[in-house]
C-alpha cells in the first residue's frame, strides 16, 4: 500500500506500508493523525490488509487533545500505547529549521526521550510485529520516522531504502496539511513555514544516521544503549524479515547476538 492506493483510496494521513529488501510483504505499517481514519478506512484496513495492532507513539497531552483511534478500535484492532516522550523541541524551534536542526530533533527522539520510552517501545513491538503492525505519530513524520528507521536498520534495510521511505509522505502530508491546522494555529507558525515544517526531504534523516553511527555502530547499537533488550532486537528481527532474520552485516548480527546475553 502507498499513500497513493491502485484505486485512489488515500486513507488517514501519510499512511503507508513500509517496504524494504528482505522485508515480510504486508507486516509493517506507518502513519500519522489516527483519528484521521474514517469507519471505511478502518474497515478496509483490516480486512484487506490484515491489521491487527497500532503502536500509538503520542504523548498523553495529544491524546487528550485528540483521542484514541476510535474506528481502529471499533474494527477490532489492538491498540498499544507506547509514547515517545520528554524529548526536548528546541532544535526545531525556528519558523523555518535547518537540514542540520531538524537531524538533531531526530537525534533528540532517540537520545533524550523519557528514560522508559525506549524499553517500552521496544518490548511492545516484539510483541505485536509477527502480525501487521502501524506506527504512528501525530504527522507520521519524525518520532514514527526515527521508530521505523530503527525498525528497518534491526531488519538490515540499508540507509538509500530508509531515506526513501521517510521521503514518501510528503506529498500526503502536503495534500491534507488542513488537517493540522490547529497545530500551526497553537504554535504560530505562516501557512507557508507550516508546509515546509511538513516536509519529509531524506537529508535531515541521513544527517541523522552518520550522527548515530558516529556515536554508536549504529541503530541497534543506540537502541541497546538506550535500554532496548537484544532478546527483543532479535525478535523484531525475525518477525520483519521474510527469511526469518539470520541475514544481516555480521557486525549487526553481532551486537543484537551480544545484547540478548546480557
Amino acid at each position: 500500500m502507498s499513500p497513493q492506493h491502485s484505486d485512489g483510496w488515500r486513507p488517514g494521513v501519510n499512511l503507508r506500508e513500509v517496504r524494504g529488501s528482505g522485508l515480510v510483504p504486508g507486516r509493517l505499517f506507518r502513519s500519522g493523525d489516527l483519528t484521521a481514519l474514517t469507519v471505511h478506512d478502518a474497515d478496509r484496513l483490516v480486512a484487506e490488509h490484515g491489521l491487527r495492532t497500532v503502536v500509538d507513539l503520542r504523548s498523553e497531552g495529544e491524546l487528550a487533545r485528540y483521542g484514541p483511534p476510535y474506528t481502529l478500535l471499533r474494527a477490532g484492532v489492538r491498540w498499544v500505547r507506547a509514547p515517545l516522550t520528554g524529548h526536548p523541541g528546541t532544535a526545531i524551534e525556528a519558523p523555518r529549521p535547518t537540514d542540520a536542526q531538524r537531524a538533531e530533533y531526530l537525534d533528540a527522539i532517540l537520545r533524550d526521550s523519557a528514560p522508559w520510552c525506549w524499553p517500552r517501545l521496544g518490548a511492545a513491538l516484539a510483541g505485536c510485529l509477527h502480525e501487521p503492525t502501524l506506527v504512528s505519530c501525530h504527522f507520521g513524520k519524525d518520532r514514527t520516522g526515527v521508530v521505523v528507521a530503527s525498525l528497518l536498520a534491526v531488519a538490515g534495510v540499508s540507509e538509500e531504502e530508509t531515506a526513501a521511505d521517510f521521503a514518501a509522505g510528503a506529498d500526503d502530508l502536503l495534500d491534507k496539511a488542513h488537517r493540522f491546522e490547529d497545530t500551526r494555529v497553537r504554535y504560530g507558525h505562516t501557512p507557508e513555514d507550516f508546509r515546509l515544517r511538513l516536509a519529509t526531504d531524506p537529508g535531515p534523516l541521513r544527517l541523522w544516521l552518520a550522527a548515530v553511527g558516529r556515536r554508536h555502530q549504529g541503530l541497534p547499537e543506540a537502541l541497546l544503549a538506550r535500554g532496548v533488550s537484544g532478546g527483543d532486537l532479535a525478535a523484531i528481527r525475525a518477525a520483519l524479515r521474510a527469511d526469518g532474520g539470520p541475514e544481516q552485516g555480521s557486525e549487526q548480527r553481532r551486537t543484537t547476538e551480544k545484547g540478548a546475553h546480557r
